[in-house]
């Protein structure tokens, strides 16, 4: 009896065994996707200053504010790129730029210029060092009340 157990049991697990080694062997991929972004560094930065412009119609008011000589910026990039020019803000001033304002940035480099008015502001920006003259342009349908007005214009590098 004791032999017919062992034997039983032999049986038993050699039939497990038998059982779980002929299963199929089966495989996988597993993959794996990643973007190495575009390293850019922006260093140089000379600020402009805006200067007030009176138009024909506005009782020597000014309703123009762009820079005589534009910002310059320097920027390295790792690889070609597209650089974006927003439209400026208003950061601070005596008043807030009423409906009907029209705002543009520029930005400038490799005889080209390029505004946030047109394309969306963006070009293709060639991998290595770039010298940037960045600009804008507000007119206001009326004039600037008196005071100081600071505005900002963002440069966006993307792959």
């Amino acid at each position: 009896m004791f032999y017919r157990l062992i034997l039983n049991s032999t049986l038993a697990l050699a039939s497990v065994f038998t059982v779980q080694h002929t299963a199929l062997a089966q495989s996988v991929d597993v993959p794996f996707n990643g973007t190495v972004p575009v390293q850019a560094t922006f260093t140089e930065t000379t600020p402009a200053y805006i200067e007030p412009t009176v138009s024909g119609n506005s009782d020597g008011m000014p309703t123009t504010l762009e820079p005589l000589t534009p910002a310059t910026v320097n920027v390295q990039t790792s690889t070609n790129a597209t650089i974006t020019v927003s439209t400026p803000v208003l950061l601070s001033g005596a008043s807030e730029d009423p409906p009907g304002t029209i705002k543009i940035g520029y930005v400038s480099f490799g005889g080209n210029t390029y505004s946030s008015d047109v394309g969306g502001g963006s070009a293709p920006l060639p991998a290595g060092t770039n010298d940037l003259q960045v600009s804008m342009l507000v007119e206001r349908p009326t004039a600037f009340p008196a005071g100081t007005y600071t505005y900002t214009v963002t440069l966006t590098v993307t792959p």
